[in-house]
């Protein structure tokens, strides 16, 4: 594949998996319904799983962003606009986190899958919140951050396995 395509194209396909999955398990299970701490739960597991793949397989400087970019896009088109917000947020600042750490390795994948995770997470409560004219007891939210930090960075662990079995198998 054609260098410069390969970011974009990668981007899109794996935003795509992304928002897939968490559609399907957010409607599947009434996540949404249940509570307002289940669904950003939910989306930190598969979904999140489907993106520490991405960072991994593109390997590139502007991956974490891309990727942002293109879910805000597709939750923005699906008129979850709260959600936007949060995943440009997030694509930011993984970008930044990835600048340091990189985008390949267990500690790379751990932290900037987290970053993604926790900050789209902690960003699309109070936002989602805010849109649905819903209030979020403090103290619920600040215990759910630590169990949400600690999902995505399970995730970050798995997709360096899986990425790892991957990439061996050829």
């Amino acid at each position: 594949m054609n260098d410069r395509l390969r970011l974009p194209t990668y981007a899109v396909a794996f935003s795509l998996a992304f928002y897939l999955a968490a559609a399907v398990l957010s409607i599947g299970t009434g996540a949404y319904k249940l509570s307002v701490f289940y669904d950003p739960l939910l989306n930190s597991t598969l979904p999140l799983l489907v993106l520490s793949i991405a960072f991994q397989v593109i390997d590139r400087r502007g991956t974490a962003l891309a990727l942002g970019v293109v879910i805000a896009a597709l939750f923005a088109i699906s008129s979850m606009l709260f959600l936007t917000i949060s995943e440009l947020a997030a694509g930011v600042l993984t970008e930044l986190s990835a600048g340091l750490v990189g985008y390949r390795g267990l500690k790379a994948s751990v932290i900037n899958t987290s970053t993604f995770g926790l900050t789209e997470g902690a960003l699309s409560v109070p936002i989602g919140s805010l849109f649905l004219r819903y209030d979020v007891p403090p103290l619920a939210f600040l215990a759910f951050l630590p169990a949400l930090a600690v999902v995505s960075a399970c995730m970050g662990l798995a997709g360096e396995i899986l990425w790892s079995h991957i990439s061996r198998a050829g």
